[in-house]
């Protein structure tokens, strides 16, 4: 009975674990990008604000610009940074994109570059999705789902 009892449950750890992995690994190929793990933070009580966030990776020969994100959750999707001023952390509007180097990437993560989502058009709840449009300078448009949450932890994917 307990070995049966420990069988179940080194089972059951098995799939959690594999579930977590599959989470980290939410990828999206587009040419030679690869958007790694978009996620957004859960929205907090009435505030209709929120950010996402995401890798961009580039095997290409050539740098690609992130000129845009759209998505209908939103009544404003824009990217930004997070800088600080002083002793003041300012978020600012980023103009011409966000460049993914040549066999590079660029990081959207928290107090960092981020989407910046305003006047959301329903609550953030964990666990749910909702879809985005990435536009890129030279791939064009991207169709990427966003999933609601944090990232797992040791997923190496965007902690702060």
């Amino acid at each position: 009975m307990k070995t049966s009892t420990l069988a179940a449950a080194a089972l059951l750890a098995a799939a959690l674990a594999t579930a977590s992995l599959s989470a980290a690994a939410q990828e999206y190929q587009a040419g030679p990008l690869t958007i790694i793990q978009p996620w957004a933070r859960p929205s907090m009580g009435s505030v209709k604000n929120s950010a996402a966030y995401m890798k961009l990776t580039n095997s290409g020969d050539a740098p690609d610009r992130l000129m845009a994100v759209k998505s209908d959750i939103a009544e404003h999707v824009m990217l930004h940074e997070s800088r600080m001023d002083g002793n003041v952390m300012k978020m600012v509007h980023v103009d011409g994109g966000v460049e993914v180097p040549a066999h590079g990437a660029a990081e959207l993560k928290p107090l960092g570059l981020h989407v910046m989502l305003m006047g959301l058009q329903r609550p953030l709840i964990a666990g749910e999705t909702f879809p985005a449009t990435l536009v890129f300078e030279k791939k064009g448009e991207v169709g990427i789902d966003v999933k609601v949450g944090m990232p797992a932890a040791g997923s190496g994917a965007h902690e702060q």
